[in-house]
């Protein structure tokens, strides 16, 4: 295999990250809790969250549990705002419909029947936005009226779910006790159009003997409200957690923490044909964890392109040098997530002799730096010259900055781990490392050159 798709699990069974304890108290707190309830499964872009609502429907779906699952993003897709929420909505009964006959659990009736085909032609008929306003949060200014027909139309959708809902549960020809809807990547959806269809849920589909696990991070919330209660600041954060707070009555948030990121590398390196020698093992899950850290898709982003350096290497000339798997490996993985210190790698391979000459040419001063580092005096991770160049670097960029001290205990591992030949090897990697490099800086793509089967490095030095 020469790379690792990146799709979510659908299966417990191929679980990596050893999440069931999570995911089977997600499902026995569905079964067991009252209703209505909507659950927000809260973290960044890659986290699983998709993965984990996969597992959920597995486990459900065993149960007396009918499901529906819309992904928001294919709902959006060549859609005008104005008809996005509409469509996920009809969508949610589509694909409760299509579950529910698959499972040789839904009764047609004419009372049914008629129901879904009204609710179908209404939502296909009125606007995302005329929707939402008439449910209480109008965050694009659609209209400064309220809209009597489109009043009425919306109750008529709420009293025909709510039929098609009980018939569901009532009938004695079949075990349904719950209905579960699953929402997904509200994420990839413009934040006013997720803020809208949640407002639209809220209101619509409050509905006894429903819940809804939707995967949803709250800054996407705060950006979409952005247009009505200004940008987020001390003194309205409030009413942004208010919203927030009204939707969601159970908060996830993701367990990238206990992530067992050494099982998900390990057999992700496995898929690709990468060996790894057992005593470099915890080296490597070490850099994952300075880099990538606890995020899956991050990692089967940087697992991919080390993959396709390595098919790079195999067609190289046999007079090459090889460079060295780890620090190949080690340098892909600044270079995807620390850009701006690879390109100060790029500069002067050997960083460890960074002085004050570079820190200069950098627009770095080192005696100002070493005064604000005063607070971390005692840090044997800031007490020589490369390592306050590197410091100094993070400040300028808010999640480096949070990092710096990441980055500085890798390159530090680096060292330690080729402390006889750390230029040597640092040089060899460089000119692999840039293959996959999306750095738009100029000075950065030409800082390393292919002479035949010599790759020469052009120090700050020597653009002087």
């Amino acid at each position: 295999m020469a790379s690792i798709t990146d799709s979510p699990i659908k299966s417990i069974g191929q679980d990596l990250l050893q999440i069931r304890t999570y995911s089977d108290a997600l499902s026995e707190f569905i079964v067991e809790s009252d209703t209505p309830i909507t659950i927000g499964l809260q973290g960044e872009w890659g986290t699983g969250k998709t993965s984990l609502m996969a597992i959920l429907l597995e486990n459900l779906s065993r149960r007396n549990i009918a499901t529906s699952w819309v992904n928001t993003w294919e709902y959006s897709l060549f859609r005008s705002p104005r008809e996005v929420s509409p469509k996920v909505l009809k969508g949610m009964l589509d694909q409760l419909e299509r579950s529910c006959r698959e499972r040789g659990v839904w009764e047609s009736t004419d009372e049914l029947d008629k129901a879904v085909k009204k609710v179908g032609r209404i939502l296909g008929n009125i606007a995302n936005q005329v929707l939402a306003t008439q449910t209480g949060l109008d965050v694009l200014g659609a209209t400064d009226r309220r809209n009597p027909q489109a009043e009425g139309d919306i109750a008529e959708i709420k009293k025909d779910i709510t039929l098609i809902i009980q018939r569901l549960i009532d009938s004695v020809h079949n075990p349904i006790q719950k209905v579960v809807f699953f929402v997904d990547d509200l994420d990839r959806i413009p934040p006013a159009d997720a803020v809208e269809l949640l407002e639209a849920l809220k209101n619509i589909f409050d509905i006894p003997k429903c819940v809804f696990v939707l995967a949803i991070d709250y800054d996407v919330v705060v950006k979409g409200l952005e247009s009505k209660f200004g940008p987020k600041t001390e003194k309205n954060e409030r009413e942004f957690r208010s919203f927030f707070d009204k939707i969601i009555q159970v908060p996830f948030s993701m367990p990238v923490g206990v992530y067992s990121m050494e099982a998900f590398l390990l057999q992700k390196m496995k898929d690709l044909g990468v060996s790894i020698d057992a005593q470099d093992r915890p080296v490597y899950v070490k850099i994952v964890s300075f880099t990538t850290g606890s995020n899956p898709r991050s990692l089967k982003r940087y697992l991919n392109s080390f993959s396709l350096i390595n098919k790079v290497r195999a067609h190289q000339s046999e007079d090459n040098v090889a460079s060295n798997d780890l620090m190949l490996f080690a340098l892909l993985g600044i270079q995807i997530s620390f850009p701006q210190i690879f390109r100060l790698i790029s500069q002067e391979p050997n960083y460890v002799d960074w002085d004050n000459a570079f820190a200069a040419m950098r627009n770095i001063d080192l005696d100002h730096v070493e005064q604000q580092l005063q607070v971390h005096k005692e840090n044997k991770l800031v007490d020589e010259p490369w390592e306050r160049i590197v410091w100094a670097t993070c400040q300028n960029d808010p999640y480096m900055k949070a990092r710096s001290f990441e980055i500085l205990g890798l390159m530090n591992l680096l060292r330690e781990h080729f402390k006889d030949n750390l230029s040597e090897q640092l040089e060899l990697a460089m000119d692999y490392a840039a293959i996959t490099s999306v750095d738009d800086d100029a000075e950065a793509k030409q800082s390393t050159r292919k002479f035949g089967n010599k790759t020469l490095f052009i120090s700050l030095d020597a653009k002087v």
